[in-house]
């Protein structure tokens, strides 16, 4: 009776095993520092060309607001470039894109939002399908400096592309 029972539950156990999709990632490109990358999502609602010039320290720029504390490191900032290819509306790359800074140890700086002029946030707000939008994207860094620069797609949250820093910060 045992056996039977183990068997019982043995056989669909093998057979969800065997009959199971293989798991897939999505393949985001890597690249450095003033390399362009092309990116797109997973449902391919858009296809842009994406260029991390720089990455550097920066002095805190207007209206940054600060959370409960004052920035315990610094203030950094990366400039970047976006043509978009193929998008539906002139602001849907402001929806979706999001520009982490990452560290070595795994912390991950959100963008914060400001009122400077030259900010990639309101550049994205009216950036039609074969035009160049630049701007700045801003991190308080308050523990480690970051080492690479991620693109997250908002609405799934899934990593788009990377850049590595190779020089070292100031």
């Amino acid at each position: 009776m045992r056996r039977c029972l183990m068997g019982l539950i043995a056989t669909p156990a093998t057979l969800a095993a065997l009959l199971a999709p293989p798991a897939s990632a999505v393949q985001a490109p890597v690249g450095h520092i003033g390399d362009t990358l092309r990116v797109n999502d997973t449902d391919s609602n858009f296809i842009a060309d994406v260029t991390v010039v720089d990455m550097e320290p920066s002095d805190v720029p207007p209206a940054f607001g600060y959370g409960p504390r004052w920035p315990h490191q610094r203030i950094y900032r990366a400039s970047v470039v976006v043509r978009p290819v193929q998008v539906p509306n002139p602001y849907y790359l402001a929806t979706v894109m999001s520009f982490d800074g990452v560290t070595l140890t795994g912390d991950a700086y959100v963008p914060r939002n400001t009122d400077a002029p030259d900010a990639l946030q309101y550049s994205l707000l009216n950036a039609p399908q074969g035009a160049t939008v630049a701007g700045d994207v801003f991190w308080d860094c308050y523990r480690d400096l970051p080492n690479s620069v991620v693109l997250i797609d908002r609405k799934t949250n899934f990593r788009v592309a990377q850049w590595d820093i190779t020089q070292d910060l100031p």
